[in-house]
């Protein structure tokens, strides 16, 4: 998937000489195999949505289905989940602040620089441990059982995860959007299955579209992460061991970008 053979404005497709680069903290780091880190950060979006999901019946980083959850909360439904809508608008509002507020942070110090990389993704770790933290101490409601008997007090503590999750998962997309990888949008998938669909290129070589190898990738390990989000949902140690390993992921991210060769100037 990478390198990029196509010398676009996304991905240098240039080899990358690491000689005679200075570290540091206002460095740029290259773009150059970044894409495979952005396919990481679909596999976690799998993860946590599949076991939000199933526990709260809400999507963390896909807004377009809670969106429509909204809009059945207009008619009162699903009439087992009556506050299925007010998750749902917590949910995108959180995603919609955590967007503005990486954004700003990102334009601020510069997207692709090594202290913005890094220090966000072990922002959004943070946020996560905090999230999967108010579970274990069983402070929320997260299993099954426990969310469809709620139709109001309890259930209002799931809104306090929901938003710490919805609003580290905006960060995924803004990092992938700043490294230049918009056809990795790293938490929807509808627009990709599109122009996966409509690429003229579809049938050529492999090395040759690195684009549709990159939205195939992301199909692929987004779904990779919702399957293990489910099977790990059903184990022992339940949603909480979906969640610590997102954030374990999420750190070693953050760690990576530390020794991520520069931007080649």
């Amino acid at each position: 998937m990478a390198p990029d053979v196509e010398a676009d404005a996304n991905n240098a497709a240039a080899p990358v000489n690491l000689k005679n680069r200075s570290w540091g903290w206002t460095q740029s780091v290259s773009n150059h195999w970044a894409d495979l880190l952005c396919l990481v950060l679909c596999f976690i979006t799998g993860l946590c949505d599949s076991a939000a999901y199933n526990a709260w019946s809400c999507f963390l980083a896909m807004q377009t289905g809670n969106t429509i959850f909204l809009g059945l909360g207009a008619s009162n439904q699903p009439h087992n989940k009556p506050w299925g809508w007010l998750k749902s608008l917590v949910s995108i509002a959180a995603f919609f602040i955590g967007a503005t507020v990486f954004s700003l942070y990102g334009r601020h110090l510069g997207p692709k620089k090594r202290i913005t990389l890094f220090s966000s993704f072990l922002f959004q770790a943070i946020l996560v441990i905090i999230a999967v933290a108010l579970l274990e101490a069983d402070l929320i409601p997260h299993t099954v059982s426990e969310t469809e008997s709620l139709t109001g007090g309890r259930l209002f503590l799931e809104l306090i995860p929901i938003a710490l999750l919805a609003f580290q998962s905006a960060g995924s997309m803004t990092a992938a959007r700043g490294l230049g990888f918009n056809e990795i949008p790293t938490v929807v998938l509808t627009s990709v299955y599109f122009d996966v669909a409509s690429d003229p290129k579809l049938v050529r070589d492999v090395r040759g579209n690195v684009k549709r190898n990159r939205r195939v990738g992301a199909v692929v390990f987004l779904l990779l992460g919702a399957i293990c989000g489910g099977w790990l949902s059903r184990s022992s140690g339940g949603m909480e061991s979906a969640l610590w390993l997102s954030a374990g992921l999420k750190a070693a991210i953050a760690v990576v970008w530390l020794g991520w060769f520069g931007e080649r100037k």
